[in-house]
């Protein structure tokens, strides 16, 4: 068995109540219940963070901007208006 790490958790009455009682009805302690029900929350969980397969992956490397300063002046592309007015104040 793996080591076992102390914590704290502060938990709403309401809720603590409910799951004193169902650890009663089960006959487990509450930290048994508590540690069931939050292994089995997280392998029922995808990984929120973006894997290598993700579909929008595709979506990005299929564009092309042709502009081959982009990443270094997306700024200037997104708000030509704004840029050129910052640009005219920096310049005068």
């Amino acid at each position: 068995m793996s080591e076992i790490v102390r914590t704290q958790v502060e938990l709403p009455r309401e809720l603590f109540d409910l799951l004193k009682q169902r650890s009663e009805a089960k006959g487990i302690t509450l930290p048994e219940q508590i540690r069931e029900v939050v292994k089995a929350y997280l392998e029922s969980q995808e990984d929120p963070i973006l894997q290598a397969d993700d579909p929008i992956y595709r979506i990005a490397s299929g564009m092309d901007s042709d502009l081959g300063d982009l990443s270094t002046n997306h700024d200037r592309y997104l708000y030509r208006k704004d840029w050129q007015e910052l640009q005219g104040r920096t310049a005068g």
